[in-house]
């Protein structure tokens, strides 16, 4: 998954453009490069979440791996134009089946199999017909006895041997698959609007709810047909009420989706990315929080001096107010800032060399209905930006501060907000109450800016 073939989305078989950028998976382990199309839309047949396999592929001849909550699925093409889908039912409730997909398929984390050589789809065909009408303890035991037939390994433990969703979803995240003793190119996309983080937890949950909600679809089938059957699951009904996999809470905003940039433009690159690392505990926060990180750019093609030379000071105003004073000697004092990113930023996880165009796409979109605007800090040394709105305003408020992002760095160059709007132009203010820089510094780190990313579109906008 190297940037150097970035693909577009005429060549890079998708139906319409997504972005894509690092994501955290469950206890903050890292996933590189996750294809966000949780945009796409979703229907909902009885309890499930679809989607229509041609709204994110657009040919017909993909193969991927779905995970849901928590029941997996793999889907090959059929040979006639159509994709075929091979399931399994978890505790042996019944036999798999290979069942035609009528192009749906359950919404979730897709692992997308590339580059795999002639022949694999049909050996998968070959292998689900072997496996068809066998009862497995788990879903995707059945799929990975398919592609274990058909000539699948792990590096780490035999397919046949694995049992639960999460535990395959991990190893092949952070280990990969094999086919005919090769490493497989592969890709993740999440479909669904919930970060990678926050949905591994669903999965997670919904595993160990599998036994009472198998046990209360057996209280609801029985109380139908039976008056001591409805009774009992009437008492029974409030307390199994929760094991939903889904949560109640309210569906964030689809945001849009800005345009790609051209194609057959040569780049710049050199620019270093890294993302913070969190505590086991801020990890597990995350699922509820939201996943609040800080990005950081290093590159040496650009030197920031040319452009920002003075060092700003954090809470400049000789006379502050009392709320000021307060964010000062308490909230955000030093020894406060350094006790939160010990837990907030443990270390530095490393996401690899990328191109101005990746940084592109790992900026969310902004717009009135879903805001996504990141807070920006400058220093003589790299580029940190963290995103303003996650989930929970006065988390958000508090651990994307800008003192809290530069640690109270001694060569702050610049503080402020940046964005991509709808069109693609990254817009760039001076909000820093912290180190309120100058309109003259906007303009500096504005240019700064263009320098190291050429070919996008940056503008000042400096409405305070």
């Amino acid at each position: 998954m190297t940037t150097k073939n970035r693909e577009t989305p005429t060549s890079g078989g998708y139906t319409q453009r997504f972005e894509r950028r690092p994501e955290f998976e469950l206890w903050g382990s890292l996933v590189k490069d996750v294809v966000d199309a949780g945009g796409v839309r979703q229907r909902t047949v009885d309890d499930l979440k679809i989607f229509k396999i041609s709204d994110v592929f657009a040919g017909n001849d993909e193969i991927f791996i779905g995970f849901g909550k928590p029941n997996a699925y793999l889907v090959v093409p059929d040979g006639q134009g159509g994709y075929q889908k091979f399931a399994g039912k978890s505790l042996r409730r019944a036999p798999s089946r290979i069942e035609d997909t009528r192009g749906f398929v359950q919404s979730g984390v897709l692992v997308r199999l590339k580059n795999l050589p002639q022949g694999a789809a049909e050996a998968l065909r070959q292998a689900m017909l072997v496996h068809n009408n066998v009862k497995f303890w788990t879903c995707v035991n059945a799929i990975l006895h398919v592609m274990s037939t058909a000539g699948f390994t792990s590096p780490t433990k035999p397919l046949t041997k694995r049992y639960m969703p999460y535990s395959f979803m991990h190893d092949i995240l952070h280990a990969g698959i094999m086919y005919e003793g090769k490493p497989v190119e592969f890709e993740i996309i999440r479909t669904t609007p919930e970060p990678l983080q926050r949905y591994a937890s669903q999965v997670v949950r919904a595993e160990l709810l599998t036994f009472c909600r198998h046990a209360d679809r057996s209280l609801q089938g029985a109380a139908k047909k039976n008056r001591l059957a409805a009774f009992v699951y009437g008492l029974a009904a409030k307390p199994l009420s929760f094991v939903s996999a889904d949560g109640k809470t309210k569906a964030a905003p689809k945001a849009p989706v800005a345009p790609a940039l051209p194609d057959g433009i040569d780049y710049a690159g050199g620019i270093d990315v890294r993302v913070t690392g969190a505590s086991m505990l801020v990890a597990f926060m995350r699922q509820f929080w939201g996943p609040h990180a800080f990005f950081e750019a290093t590159q040496r093609r650009v030197d920031v001096n040319s452009f920002l030379q003075e060092d700003l000071r954090p809470f400049p105003n000789p006379k502050p107010n009392l709320v000021t004073r307060l964010k000062k000697a308490v909230l955000f004092s030093p020894l406060v800032v350094r006790g939160i990113r010990a837990l907030l930023a443990t270390e530095y996880l490393s996401v690899g060399e990328r191109r101005e165009c990746d940084i592109y796409d790992m900026l969310r979109t902004d717009s009135d209905k879903a805001p996504n605007k990141y807070n920006l800090v400058i220093t003589d040394e790299s580029i940190s930006v963290a995103r303003i709105s996650v989930r929970a305003k006065v988390v958000d408020w508090i651990l994307a501060k800008h003192v809290l992002m530069s640690g109270y760095h001694p060569r702050v160059r610049f503080a402020g907000e940046i964005w991509k709007d709808e069109e693609g132009v990254i817009h760039l203010n001076r909000n820093s109450g912290t180190y309120q820089p100058s309109a003259e510094q906007l303009q500096a780190a504005a240019a700064f800016l263009r320098a190291i990313f050429p070919n996008l579109k940056v503008v000042v906008d400096d409405k305070l």
